[in-house]
């Protein structure tokens, strides 16, 4: 799988001929300048005061530097090939999706744009951490399911006589108070009501709810859950119907409530967008479309492998690609006589194709 090419000419030895003539002749060919014999040194070149010839010096050496660069490095295996050319076939794929064009329609709103009153869910008695240590109180953990709602905003100078702006909640009667380590223009103009840390923005999960509710749609994940967040036997490709949509008090801060052809119920968790720690967006657990109709050249054995998110040797990368999602890491390179590629996925899963066919894994 690696070819590695080496030069029996030593490099240092090329390296010092060549330094040699680019000296010469960048003096030979510098107006006003005496000719210099081949063993001149660079100190005594510095000791010109011609600026002409010392821009001349300065290009002779970077041309020296790129040339034993060049000669000195060659390898053709995989592990040292560093650019990655990427097929066209490849590229189509990171063309966003319809899925993607869907979610990307559904953003969070900007500071500026908030109303006194704005409706956070608190996911966890963590999101009390999210403010300063003095509202916690002796109330300290008791906070998760709770309905903050957003009072204002207030300027505080920091210790460095800085402003810094606050963003004001209350809890009940409770006021509580976010620091955004921004100024107020920054502040407006950056934070975004789907960027708060354990925090769901209300409105935003409606605007999902309107949008996407009696949906017909195909999961793209096999992570389904029940009604106590207890994962439940779930399929890849599998045809459901969107009954609703609601704010979780977990991890995630929504989740879709679906139906499948059988009549079971079940939640998948979602988050806003796909820039989060988990990127389990939209895009990444739906198909607006039967994925199967754009793939009739599948094969069922295959598309079954698909469904279970396993993979088989002689499956091609889109297949594996379906199977297993994007990879965390590529590496592309060849051998002797085909174009090798090696993806790479964050739980220790790796395939090798040859020529864009699966011939080594491990799962």
């Amino acid at each position: 799988m690696q070819n590695y090419c080496f030069f029996f000419i030593p490099a240092n030895f090329l390296v010092f001929f060549f330094k040699k003539f680019l000296i010469n002749f960048a003096y030979q060919n510098s107006p006003g300048i005496q000719f210099f014999p081949t063993d001149i040194t660079i100190n005594k070149l510095r000791k010109e005061n011609n600026r002409h010839s010392k821009l001349t010096l300065l290009l002779a050496v970077m041309l020296t530097s790129l040339a034993g660069v060049l000669i000195c490095g060659c390898s053709t295996g995989i592990e040292g090939t560093k650019r990655i050319r990427m097929s066209k076939d490849d590229m189509k794929l990171l063309v966003k999706t319809d899925e993607q064009n869907l979610a990307s329609s559904i953003s969070g709103t900007p500071l500026s744009q908030w109303k006194q009153g704005k409706e956070f869910i608190a996911t966890s008695d963590r999101s009390l951490y999210v403010f300063e240590p003095s509202d916690m109180g002796s109330e300290q953990g008791d906070i998760k399911g709770d309905t903050l709602r957003f009072s204002g905003i207030e300027n505080v100078k920091t210790p460095d006589l800085k402003e810094e702006c606050v963003i004001l909640f209350v809890n009940g009667n409770r006021p509580l108070r976010y620091r955004t380590g921004k100024t107020e223009a920054e502040a407006m103009a950056e934070i975004y009501s789907s960027k708060l840390p354990l925090l769901s923005d209300i409105e935003l999960i409606d605007r999902w709810r309107e949008k996407i509710t009696g949906m017909t749609l195909w999961t793209r994940s096999n992570l389904w859950y029940d009604t106590n967040g207890n994962r439940t036997g779930g399929l890849k490709f599998e045809k459901v119907t969107v009954e609703d949509v609601l704010p979780t008090t977990g991890d995630f801060p929504m989740k879709v409530k679906i139906k499948d052809g059988n009549g079971k119920e079940a939640y998948m968790n979602m988050n806003y967008t796909s820039d989060l720690a988990d990127s389990r967006d939209f895009a990444a657990l739906f198909y607006l479309d039967d994925p199967k109709k754009k793939y009739p050249q599948i094969s069922d054995e295959i598309w079954n492998l698909i469904k279970q998110s396993r993979i088989g040797l002689g499956m091609t990368k889109e297949e594996c690609r379906l199977s297993l999602g994007n990879p965390d890491e590529l590496d592309a390179g060849h051998n002797t006589s085909h174009t090798m590629d090696i993806w790479q996925y964050t739980n220790g899963t790796y395939l090798i194709f040859s020529d864009g066919i699966l011939t080594r894994f491990r799962q």
